[in-house]
């Protein structure tokens, strides 16, 4: 990796790109074992859709660079009910200490691999520490349909996460297309990312194409959960 100072990037950022989402449920002692979820949150699961998503940013605040997150469901929060990630790589250490720093997400440095099969289909491969964390194939449609984040609810689409002894919430605004898709091969390395094959899957999505803002978050000084 080249050796270099890391770009500081303060929030708010706005970001572009594509991606897939795939949402999901997850037994709760799936979760509890092998979600990675923090020690502060270990307890408060509080149900829910659980969400992958592998997100290739064209444009950020941080300069490009692509990202897998895993998201169990809701936890149980002094504030309320929110979604958490409790995985995520990222291929650039500018968007980990940055994620870091401005919304207390967990992220870590990886490599991305990705291929185009043929205008359906595409693999995509995250390697952390010379194993295979995750790879996944997507089939998806060319028909797609506008979204936003402004018809939901905000606990919907508000994360919280716990880092160092502070909960950072940060309320997500986000816009764009969605198509058809589904996941038609993935295997992980269970001590770097779940199995999601021991849950259920929903449904899955191809994302043609966002327009995103993360904001400052709100920070609170406090690290205890609901109950």
């Amino acid at each position: 990796m080249e050796n270099r100072e890391i770009k500081d990037a303060p929030a708010p950022w706005a970001l572009m790109g594509s991606g897939y989402i795939i949402l999901l449920r997850l037994p709760k002692g799936l979760v509890e074992t092998g979600g990675f979820v923090p020690e502060p949150l270990i307890g408060s699961f509080a149900g829910g859709f659980g969400t992958v998503m592998y997100v290739d940013y064209s444009y950020s605040d941080a300069g490009p660079y692509r990202e897998l997150l895993f998201i169990p469901g809701m936890f149980s929060f002094t504030q309320g009910r929110f979604f958490s990630i409790t995985k995520i790589f990222v291929s650039t250490m500018d968007s980990v200490v940055n994620g870091q720093k401005n919304w207390g997400i967990p992220k870590e440095l990886a490599g991305f691999e990705h291929e185009v099969k043929d205008k359906s289909t595409e693999c995509i491969r995250i390697v952390k520490d010379g194993a295979t964390a995750a790879e996944f194939t997507f089939r998806s449609s060319a028909m797609s349909l506008p979204v936003t984040t402004g018809i939901i609810p905000r606990s919907w689409h508000t994360l919280a996460h716990i880092h160092d002894e502070k909960t950072y919430l940060t309320l997500l605004m986000a816009r764009g297309f969605i198509s058809p898709a589904r996941l038609v091969d993935f295997k992980s390395t269970e001590s770097l990312f779940p199995d999601l094959t021991k849950g259920r899957i929903i449904s899955a999505f191809r994302v043609p194409r966002f327009f995103m803002v993360f904001p400052k978050a709100r920070i609170i000084q406090t690290s205890t959960t609901g109950e």
